[in-house]
């Protein structure tokens, strides 16, 4: 699993990997979820990742995380895109959500970090995921950090 996840590591700064990851990663996510009856994730078997639900019917979105402080930290980087994930918007606008980490579902209470938090937390985020710095040069615009606490 170490070898796998330091290839796609490498890959993950290249724009193809990104624009494939984004059209294809978190439908393959949610459909190996659903259909393994929720005992796995495609990128959970070389990542820490987490199911974050923002509303009822919302459809499940697989993120990368740090676990931190007692909650989870997530970035919205959308791949590098220039606009926000609609997620990091409905966060913004409801503040609770629910997150799924190894089948435990909790509700959780979002909160925006500061640019100076972001600037501390930063480099926990790149240690799980180097693209995360790429993705930020590439979108030209501030990444939104949540820090997700249990509610």
């Amino acid at each position: 699993m170490r070898r796998l996840a330091s290839a796609v590591k490498r890959l993950g700064h290249q724009r193809w990997f990104a624009a494939a990851g984004a059209r294809v990663l978190p439908s393959l996510d949610r459909a190996v979820h659903r259909l393994s009856g929720g005992r796995w994730l495609v990128t959970s078997a070389a990542f820490p990742t987490l199911l974050l639900r923002c509303g009822i019917s919302a459809k499940p979105i697989p993120l990368l995380y740090v676990a931190h402080d007692g909650g989870y930290l997530v970035a919205a980087t959308n791949w590098g895109r220039p606009e926000h994930p609609r997620w990091s918007t409905r966060l913004l606008e409801v503040g609770a959500a629910t997150v799924e980490v190894a089948r435990e579902v909790s509700p959780v209470r979002a909160e925006r970090l500061t640019e100076t938090e972001v600037g501390v937390v930063w480099p926990l985020l790149v240690e799980v995921w180097p693209a995360f710095d790429t993705y930020r040069a590439r979108a030209r615009r501030e990444i939104r950090v949540f820090r997700l606490r249990p509610d």
